[in-house]
C-alpha cells in the first residue's frame, strides 16, 4: 500500500512540475481577433433570437437585418483570419461596418442589457479589427 501511494505522489508532482514549467503560448493578434469575431457573431445570434421571441420594435426588419450582416461578417472575418487568406483585409472592412451598423441599430434600445451586451460585444470586435488593419499597413 505504501508503494501505492509512493507511486502516485510521484505522478502528481510530475504533473504538476509539468503543467507549471510548460511556456505560457501566448495569443497572435489574429488568434484574439478571431476569438473576438467568434465571440460577436455568438452574440449577435442570441440577440436575434431574443429581438424576434420579444417582437415588437425589437423585431423590425432594420435591428434584424443589422444583427444578421454582423454574423455573417464575423463568420466570414474569422474564417479568413484562421486560413490567413488573402481575402482577410477586405474581409476585415466589410465585418468593421457591418459591427458599426449593429452597434448603431442596438445602442438604440436604452436601458436594454441585452442588446447594450450586443453593441459592447460588436463594439469590441470592430475596434480590434481596426487595430490589425492598422498593424498589417
Amino acid at each position: 500500500m505504501k508503494r501505492l501511494y509512493t507511486a502516485i505522489a510521484v505522478l502528481l508532482f510530475t504533473v504538476t512540475c509539468s503543467t507549471f514549467n510548460s511556456p505560457a503560448m501566448a495569443q497572435t493578434t489574429q488568434e484574439i481577433v478571431k476569438g473576438n469575431c467568434d465571440s460577436c457573431s455568438s452574440t449577435c445570434e442570441h440577440t436575434l433570437t431574443y429581438c424576434t421571441v420579444k417582437k415588437g420594435q425589437y423585431d423590425q426588419a432594420a435591428i434584424t437585418t443589422a444583427l444578421k450582416d454582423c454574423i455573417t461578417a464575423c463568420k466570414m472575418t474569422a474564417d479568413f483570419l484562421s486560413r490567413g487568406s488573402a481575402l482577410e483585409p477586405k474581409s476585415a472592412d466589410i465585418c468593421i461596418a457591418a459591427c458599426d451598423t449593429c452597434v448603431k441599430s442596438c445602442e438604440s434600445f436604452s436601458g436594454d442589457n441585452n442588446m447594450t451586451a450586443c453593441a459592447d460585444e460588436c463594439r469590441k470586435c470592430a475596434s480590434n479589427l481596426q487595430k490589425l488593419a492598422v498593424a498589417s499597413k
